[in-house]
């Protein structure tokens, strides 16, 4: 019987040994002394969380980008130059959120994931709540290389309490810019059909602000000769337009005073002086002018088959997906919000954007950050053929644009203070959506609250973060 035990015993002592054994996978870690070149993972997996939703492109797709295109064909070549360079294999999950994912196996301390990628709105509450590596501290990647990973501005989504916990691969073509929540599109065929004043050529000539646009709104709208139906001059929900218009008069998020407290620039004069402004334009004497009740997919589909000459989109909606306005339609353009008159010059026009929308995070439970930073670092260099500016200008004139301008205009978004970030999680944009029903000056008094407390808790930190590290940041 003791022997017969003994036998069990020792089969039992063996399995457990093979099972850990086979358990345990052997991670090299990341050396320092060791050149890039000399890297060799041995066949370690590394795997990316990739979520799906409404405009990536999904699982027939390398990288975000649709297989058998020519980005297609240059990340799945990227993709295994990578992995035979350094001995690795890279592996794609697709899910839902990756962003919950992750957290979800920080909480639980478990691994899931060496890197995802996720819109960057899905991702500032678990970056409060300590789920993602904090990249400023990797040695392997450079956060604040603009030119690799984004402008500065453009990463304060992803920014809190001094940690910056994620990058966008802005070296790839078109990826930045899609994230950009508000551009005013033109329909050009309505310009030529109305032999009216194109606002690109305004914008070009230093002429683009409150004046001209207030003429724009009085003589763009007329009855199609084509359809005889009414084309409106302007199409675009009033929050995000008026919001947009105060922030291309001079206004900046945040203005500091001399005893350590702040004011919103959404309620300082210059803004209020672009809500009214705005109001005018939409519920004053050129209302019938204006349509303003509409969805984004309307205002799409508007500028598409021309019943509006001027309308406002998300970058996504331009470019992202095969029934965004590209696809419908070759003549239109792309200009920014008129600026007023407390901005500094024809340049100070500003936008906002809500989500990054190809915010790259390292969770805190990857098998080796540093290994997950350099492998990034490596899978988003320049495409070959598109190492600058220069050459994803030219792909994009010849592939979405008729006028290099446009181009050339969207390239420049995301650059030079453009753009900025709009809390739209925490209820930021509510204040906005009520001036239409409540007027300005209450639309304003009931949600001045709500605003500093949400902004001193959520976004404050952001900022501050931003400010901190501004002089880190190259391209």
């Amino acid at each position: 019987m003791k022997r017969i035990t003994a036998i069990i015993l020792c089969a039992v002592f063996f399995l457990l040994c093979v099972s850990c054994d086979a358990a345990e996978e052997i991670i090299p870690e990341y050396d320092t002394s060791v050149s890039d070149d000399a890297v060799d993972l041995a066949g370690q997996k590394l795997i990316m969380g990739m979520v799906q939703d409404y405009f990536f492109e999904g699982a027939d797709s390398t990288l975000s980008y649709t297989n058998n295109t020519e980005f297609g064909d240059l990340a799945r070549q990227r993709l295994n130059d990578v992995k035979s360079k350094y001995n690795c294999d890279i592996a794609f999950e697709y899910v839902n959120r990756s962003g919950e994912v992750a957290y979800n196996s920080a909480v639980a301390g478990i691994y899931k994931f060496d890197f995802i990628t996720e819109e960057s709105f899905f991702l500032v509450n678990y970056v409060r709540a300590n789920a993602f590596v904090n990249l400023i501290n990797l040695e392997s990647l450079d956060v604040f290389d603009q030119s690799k990973w984004g402008d500065k501005y453009m990463l304060v989504s992803t920014m809190f309490n001094g940690g910056i916990y994620g990058v966008l691969p802005a070296a790839h073509p078109m990826r930045t810019a899609c994230s950009i929540g508000n551009i005013l599109v033109v329909n050009e065929d309505c310009i030529a059909e109305i032999l009216a004043d194109d606002p690109r050529d305004l914008f070009e000539n230093s002429e683009w602000n409150w004046t001209t646009f207030d003429n724009c709104i009085n003589t763009y709208a007329h009855v199609s000769p084509t359809t005889n139906e009414q084309v409106y001059s302007l199409t675009s929900g009033f929050g995000g337009f008026s919001r947009e218009l105060a922030m291309s008069n001079g206004v900046e998020v945040f203005y500091f005073n001399d005893n350590g407290s702040y004011t919103l620039g959404y309620f300082s004069q210059p803004a209020i002086d672009a809500y009214n402004q705005a109001y005018e334009w939409f519920f004053g004497a050129t209302t019938s002018n204006v349509k303003t009740d509409v969805s984004g997919d309307d205002i799409l589909n508007m500028l598409a088959n021309g019943e509006t000459v001027l309308g406002s989109l998300a970058a996504w909606q331009v470019f992202s997906t095969t029934d965004s306005l590209a696809y419908r339609i070759e003549n239109f353009g792309l200009i920014p919000m008129p600026v007023g008159p407390n901005a500094k010059g024809q340049n100070d026009y500003k936008t906002s954007y809500s989500s990054a929308d190809y915010t790259m995070c390292i969770p805190l439970t990857a098998k080796d950050p540093e290994i997950s930073g350099l492998i990034l670092d490596k899978i988003y260099e320049p495409f070959e053929g598109y190492e600058t500016e220069e050459s994803i200008i030219d792909y994009m004139h010849k592939n979405y644009f008729t006028d290099i301008r446009d181009a050339q205009f969207f390239s420049e978004i995301t650059k030079n203070n453009h753009v900025y970030y709009h809390d739209h999680m925490h209820s930021f944009s509510t204040m906005f959506d009520q001036f239409p029903g409540n007027g300005i000056a209450k639309g304003m008094q009931s949600y001045e609250s709500a605003h500093y407390e949400n902004a001193t808790k959520y976004v404050l930190p952001a900022y501050q973060t931003l400010y901190d590290y501004e002089e880190m940041f190259h391209d």
